[in-house]
């Protein structure tokens, strides 16, 4: 703790004493950073304090002006447009000036001609997320033909905290000759994939041998699947030895290339030698021992089983396993091994800081393709591909890891799981994300504890998934994806933040796997708490003084804002009006032909059928809106009262009918489902004609006998 707060104490000294000694100039790119914001968040109280200023080149303001209006490019246009209205306020301010003349060139060169000219005279800055002008203004320290008394020209970036750091830094984890990594390809080996003659598969208490003739004793059988059996050995490593109609010309040549680079990573069960038969056949090979527990069934598994597995588990704990495994992944991207098929049953736990990879012969190195794969785990662009006939792009294997780590942090959760939605493939495909993000949200987001758990991630975790499997969002392109560095990034970030105990200050639950209740907002006074309402899907929020009222009483957390909340009350306390005054009138207007109360009655007649209850979510949708919206339509009360008249026979008639179960499903297919999207789409009117569209198509049905 104490060194983050020195960290972020001598970045806030080095910008400050940029804004005191510099001319500061920024470049497009870093305008339109995603942390921009940040940036103008940490250095305008600085500028004001110094009466500073960042200067803008005309040139750079008039690129953000045709970005602004690229509709060919929408999220390039909203941040451009955003960029501008910060620009426009921060002037007003006086902590920028705009600079420059009509003749000016294209922006890059305006930085050369400025700092060429005025390096001799001023300390210059320039602020940009461009490497190639950072080489070229850097290289104008290099002129010996001019003497300056001033310090040398300095280049900086901003970073993911908002401050400025060297553009150009030392990563010395991929400092790895050429000869250590394999081959980047773009087409599929030629290799056949056609079988072996292998006479004989060894099996326990059999021998195998390797290429130097070392003889391997093959012990007990560790597991079998419907490719290769797994065998102990006398040996400290295990045998992974294939099935007869597996062993391919293309998966020993594979196994022999896997094996021209040494990969050595603690946890990574990759092959170290092949293994023949007395015939000198090929038949697998040895690997180092793997243990530990499945992700698939423990910390994807249901709740009792994740913490029967893991009882003391919290959530730093799965924080910090988030980090193993992407430390792994990384040790192999950097080495230009793609995994492919990341799949939670090929990655066993013992603890955070212990974990296995297994199945390492299926990764895709260089020609050689990963010929599996798994739905959730497939990048929308590769969905429905054969994997066998295609090399997977780095940003199709972003998508994967984006997803296992979401899964980890909401256990089991597959990130396009939603309420009402399509099968996992045309919701990837969609790209359809139901996870709320400011006020963005489809409505969707399942029900249980996944709301609470999202609600309690960091804001940069969030947008980071948000902006990865939303549609549109800036890293959702298969060349935009976030990397496995950047993903390390942020859950270091996340994990020290958690060790730091500031999390747990803010709100304790926080930190549990399995939170109860959503995120204490540390930003207001009093404390609230957040949620998106079920009904119309807005943000709203509560004070901890209501919270506790609702845990005092035993009751539930409201799922509704306040508004919709209201409503429903209205809404009850007509129906219960009604039903008095029609017991005093003797008639049943106000009921169901079911018996149930609120007078939707061919929806709450086909909404039995399909065992929902009275109260269910679809019939208080529509009795919300009839009493609602449509009640407050110039023929919204002659509409109901006719519905009222005619409705009762209909649904007699309906439901005597030998086809009644046929009309259900398409009263319920055609009319009721999308009535309720259109509700929710706030799309009224249109709800207006479905609905009578559909009470017109049930007439029909009585009048012409066809029920």
């Amino acid at each position: 703790m104490e060194q983050d707060n020195h960290k972020s104490g001598m970045a806030k000294a080095a910008l400050e004493k940029y804004v005191r000694g510099y001319k500061i100039f920024i470049d497009t790119c870093s305008l339109l950073h995603d942390k921009a914001d940040r940036f103008w968040d940490n250095v305008r109280p600085m500028l004001k304090q110094y009466q500073g200023k960042i200067i803008v080149p005309l040139r750079v303001w008039e690129e953000i002006e045709k970005h602004a209006d690229n509709a060919a490019k929408p999220e390039l246009a909203e941040r451009a447009a955003h960029c501008l209205e910060t620009l426009r306020g921060l002037r007003e301010e006086g902590c920028i000036e705009l600079r420059g003349e009509a003749t000016d060139n294209f922006a890059d060169n305006v930085f050369q001609v400025v700092f060429t000219k005025f390096r001799v005279k001023y300390n210059l800055l320039l602020i940009t997320q461009d490497k190639a002008l950072a080489k070229d203004i850097l290289a104008i320290n290099d002129s010996r033909s001019v003497k300056t008394a001033v310090g040398p020209i300095l280049v900086k970036q901003i970073n993911q905290y908002g401050f400025l750091q060297n553009i150009f830094q030392i990563n010395k984890n991929t400092a790895l000759s050429p000869n250590e990594k394999f081959r980047i390809c773009k087409e599929v080996t030629t290799q056949p994939d056609t079988l072996l003659d292998i006479s004989d598969i060894p099996t326990e208490n059999e021998s195998v041998y390797t290429a130097d003739q070392k003889t391997i004793k093959l012990t007990q059988k560790l597991g079998t699947g419907g490719e290769a059996t797994v065998y102990g050995t006398d040996t400290a490593y295990v045998a992974k030895i294939y099935n007869k109609e597996k062993i391919t010309i293309r998966k020993y040549e594979k196994i022999k290339l896997m094996l021209t680079r040494k990969i050595e990573c603690r946890g990574i069960c990759y092959p170290t030698d092949i293994l023949y038969n007395s015939q000198g056949q090929f038949v697998g090979y040895l690997m180092p021992k793997a243990k530990g527990i499945e992700l698939q069934t423990s910390v994807f598994g249901p709740k009792p089983l994740f913490l029967k597995k893991f009882p003391n588990w919290k959530k730093k704990d799965t924080v910090e396993l988030c980090i193993t495994i992407l430390e792994k992944i990384k040790y192999l991207h950097d080495r230009n091994i793609i995994m492919g098929d990341i799949n939670p049953a090929n990655i066993l736990v013992v603890s955070p800081k212990e974990v296995y990879f297994v199945d390492a012969d299926s990764y895709q190195i260089e020609d050689f393709p990963c010929p599996v794969g798994t739905v959730n785990f497939t990048a929308p662009e590769i969905q429905r591909k054969h994997f066998p006939d295609f090399l997977r792009t780095m940003g199709n294997e972003n998508f994967a890891i984006a997803t296992l780590l979401f899964m980890i942090m909401l256990p089991g959760k597959p990130p396009y799981s939603q309420q009402g939605g399509a099968d996992p493939v045309s919701n990837i495909l969609r790209m359809d994300f139901s996870y709320p993000f400011k006020e963005n949200t489809n409505k969707k987001t399942p029900e249980g504890p996944w709301r609470y758990i999202w609600s309690h991630l960091t804001y940069d975790l969030k947008e980071a998934f948000y902006h990865t499997f939303r549609k549109g969002g800036k890293n959702s392109e298969e060349t935009s994806r976030l990397s496995v560095d950047d993903w390390l990034r942020l859950f270091v970030s996340y994990l020290k933040f958690l060790q730091s105990g500031k999390c747990g200050a803010q709100d304790s639950m926080s930190e549990e796997l399995f939170p109860t209740r959503l995120k204490k907002n540390s930003q207001s006074n009093p404390i609230v708490y957040s949620g998106v309402c079920k009904e119309c899907g807005r943000t709203f929020t509560m004070t901890e003084k209501e919270q506790e009222y609702y845990m005092q009483k035993g009751l539930m957390l409201p799922k509704r804002c306040p508004e919709c909340r209201v409503a429903k009350k209205n809404t009850d306390k007509r129906q219960i009006d009604n039903r008095q005054v029609d017991s005093r009138k003797g008639d049943n207007s106000g009921t169901s032909a079911s018996g149930s109360t609120g007078g939707c009655f061919i929806s709450t007649a086909v909404c039995e059928y399909y065992g929902k209850s009275d109260d269910c979510e679809e019939l208080t949708v529509l009795r919300n809106y009839r009493d609602g919206w449509l009640r407050r339509q110039g023929d919204g009360e002659a509409l109901i009262a006719e519905y009222y008249r005619i409705a009762p026979a209909v649904v007699d008639a309906l439901k005597s009918s030998q086809k009644f179960s046929d009309h259900c499903r398409t009263l319920w297919r055609d009319y009721i489902q999308p009535c309720v999207g259109l509700i929710r789409s706030r799309e009224y009117a249109r709800c207006k004609e479905l609905y009578i569209a559909m009470v017109r198509y049930a007439v029909t049905l009585v009048d012409n006998r066809e029920i």
